[in-house]
């Protein structure tokens, strides 16, 4: 529950509701309460009663969310190169963000990277293992001459590490989530990866549009529920990127979401990243794919910063190599991303930068 500034959460806790964390929120205003219901309460009775209780406050209840990711197994993968990053795009260094697990910063591929860890508020319980995270951010800026090498080694990476372990196995709940915007927003960065997934959430989209409306560029995965599965969020908030994945031969993932909301389509199946403590494993899912795009978009907003992003988001799109249905579709959404300065379609808008 989201409380304005000068709101007292009193008639909430008078009505036998247990406060399990608060704490302020600035990307959105005023203070976030984690709730239990009182006994004998279900919680479509419990959001009506606040809502009558406290009526301006925003409540919904404490989605989960689990990151986009299966291991690789002998017949769910296949190996990509499609997009041709190599050479000029890894000597760029925005400043992207990432909400994710946690992340074993000794890894070789990350020892030494610019990277600041922040740990979320978790409400006393058990924070997560470190494979998730430490594969997306090894993605994202691991040393070029590593086993393992991010698309931008001499980025800044600000990551905040907001999962905890729970019935879900690596689970994120929208209180923690949005102490991430708080600490990425403050941060300062052009872009945040969000390869996790899970249900709509009044909060969360809330903490969405706040973010966008200062700039910030959101992508996450689109989901690994299938092609009959709902729309997975954040993904498919309007204001998000939602990436799913593709093979090396440019078939969707056979887990990857489909829908309206899918905006990109990247590398996600058979991708080599970091493993947990050391070394590398083969992974899929549409957590591998978004970071593709995180830092496409991070540079070309780095390289045109004059550029509204809906502008250079509008590029990217017009540059992406189309597959499936002509135009845009549920599938692949605009088509497979290009890296930073290609295009799959005539007359680029993006030059490579020896032609800058």
């Amino acid at each position: 529950m989201l409380l304005p500034a000068g709101v007292t959460v009193a008639p909430a806790r008078d009505a036998g509701y247990t406060i399990r964390s608060e704490g302020p929120n600035s990307t959105i205003g005023g203070t976030l309460y984690r709730l239990g219901l009182p006994p004998g309460r279900s919680l479509e009775d419990g959001l009506s009663e606040l809502t009558q209780l406290l009526p301006r406050s925003l409540v919904d209840e404490n989605h989960i969310y689990t990151p986009d990711d299966f291991l690789c197994d002998d017949d769910g993968c296949a190996a990509h190169e499609m997009i041709g990053w190599s050479g000029w795009p890894s000597i760029y260094a925005p400043r992207i963000g990432m909400i994710d697990t946690g992340i074993n910063q000794n890894h070789s591929a990350l020892s030494g990277q610019d990277l600041t860890i922040h740990q979320a508020d978790l409400g006393g319980r058990e924070a997560a293992g470190r494979k998730h995270g430490t594969a997306i951010a090894a993605m994202l800026i691991g040393k070029l001459d590593d086993r393992v090498p991010g698309l931008l080694p001499n980025a800044s990476l600000v990551a905040v590490e907001a999962f905890h372990r729970g019935y879900y196995g690596e689970q994120a709940d929208v209180f923690s989530l949005a102490r991430a915007f708080d600490i990425l927003l403050a941060a300062d960065v052009s872009v945040v990866n969000m390869s996790f997934s899970g249900p709509r959430n009044l909060v969360l989209e809330d903490l969405v549009v706040r973010a966008h409306e200062r700039g910030v560029a959101l992508v996450a995965a689109a989901g690994n529920g299938g092609p009959g599965a709902e729309a997975a969020y954040p993904a498919a908030f309007e204001s998000v990127l939602a990436v799913t994945a593709v093979d090396h031969n440019q078939r969707v993932y056979r887990q990857a979401n489909q829908g309206p909301y899918i905006n990109f389509a990247a590398p996600g199946v058979r991708v080599w990243t970091a493993a947990s403590i050391s070394g590398g494993r083969l992974k899929s899912g549409t957590s591998y794919a978004a970071p593709f795009v995180t830092a496409s978009l991070a540079v070309q907003r780095l390289r045109t910063p004059s550029l509204e992003l809906e502008q250079t988001i509008s590029e990217m799109a017009r540059c992406a190599k189309d597959l499936g249905e002509a135009g845009r579709d549920p599938v692949f959404g605009h088509g497979l991303i290009p890296a930073p300065g290609q295009c799959f379609v005539d007359e680029p808008k993006f030059l490579p930068a020896s032609q800058e």
